[in-house]
């Protein structure tokens, strides 16, 4: 699976429940045994690749991620302007 492929993937998940937790992505991505796709930081954290996220997020202007949560949402009318609430 190519970057982008893995970002188109991320997406479709997203559009199907309207929200896309950043663990059970990034847990996925890493089953594919690619650094690229998904690896480990400094500090052990599981994390998306960063060409993945750029191109997740160019395809998703209008979503929200909830730093709490840590997930990706529909944007509400009541969320304050930014991608991060």
């Amino acid at each position: 699976m190519t970057e982008e492929e893995a970002a188109h993937w991320m997406l479709a998940e997203y559009e199907a429940a309207g929200f896309l937790y950043q663990e059970a992505a990034a847990s996925h991505l890493f089953q594919l045994n690619d650094e690229k796709l998904a690896y480990f930081d400094k500090s052990s954290n599981l994390c998306i690749g960063e060409v993945v996220l750029d191109v997740f997020n160019k395809l998703t202007p209008d979503a929200v991620y909830e730093r709490a949560g840590r997930f990706w949402r529909v944007r509400l009318e009541t969320d304050q302007p930014g991608r991060q609430q």
